[in-house]
């Protein structure tokens, strides 16, 4: 009767996994124009143009909201992208 407790430990971990709303890394668009460095405790950097800019987010569903002192921008995350406004896609940059 062992295996079921630990049967039932792994697919918990997994699943926890899969849904991870971890963010870390590095997401651009393909040009290299626009980058989201993001950290894990909330804090990022977005660099447009060479110019950096610090924000913060907060995970909402499928959204991620980042908010600076220019305002807020909501991303649209989907498998390893985020889609943003006036057409902006960032795809997850190997870190």
């Amino acid at each position: 009767m062992q295996a079921k407790p630990k049967l039932f430990l792994i697919i918990t971990c997994v699943a926890l996994v899969a849904c991870s709303d971890d963010l870390n890394g590095t997401y651009a668009d393909d040009p290299g124009v626009t980058q989201y460095v993001f950290a894990g405790n909330g804090d990022v950097t977005i660099s447009v143009l060479g110019s950096e800019v610090d924000a913060e987010y907060r995970l909402d569903g499928d959204k991620v909201l980042v908010t600076s002192a220019q305002g807020t921008v909501v991303l649209t995350r989907r498998d390893e992208r985020l889609y943003g406004p006036m057409g902006l896609e960032l795809s997850r940059r190997d870190n």
